[in-house]
């Protein structure tokens, strides 16, 4: 169960990327890998704390490179989508857009044209 120089570089470059994915411009950025090999498969864990939440990727296959980057993958995925909603829930300008679009909407149709008096 080794990794080749050439690899080890490639999934150090994917690790890189998730960190920086998930840092906050603090160097804070963890993951805790776990290995194990059943049989005649590897199977890989990474598990990622991020905002309160656990992120955690799974990669099992015959080949040890192979589980990891599938694990990175799918890890990769989940923090996209994490990060994508703590951000656009911290932004209340858009909540009102849709609101406001609506009411813009309801108050023309409310409003009527003033009849006039012809003498």
């Amino acid at each position: 169960m080794e990794l080749s120089a050439e690899q080890s570089v490639k999934l150090k470059g994917e690790f890189e990327k998730i960190g920086k994915l998930l840092d906050n411009g603090r160097g804070e950025a963890q993951a805790h890998v776990i290995l194990a090999h059943e049989r005649q498969t590897n199977n890989v864990e990474i598990t990622v704390p991020y905002h309160h939440h656990e992120l955690v990727g799974h990669g099992s296959h015959a080949d040890l490179f192979s589980a990891f980057h599938a694990a990175l993958d799918k890890l990769e995925g989940q923090a996209i989508k994490v990060r994508g909603k703590w951000r656009d829930g911290k932004r209340a300008q858009g909540r009102d857009t849709v609101d406001s679009e609506e009411s813009i909407s309801a108050k023309s149709a409310q409003t009527t044209v003033p009849k006039t008096r012809a003498s």
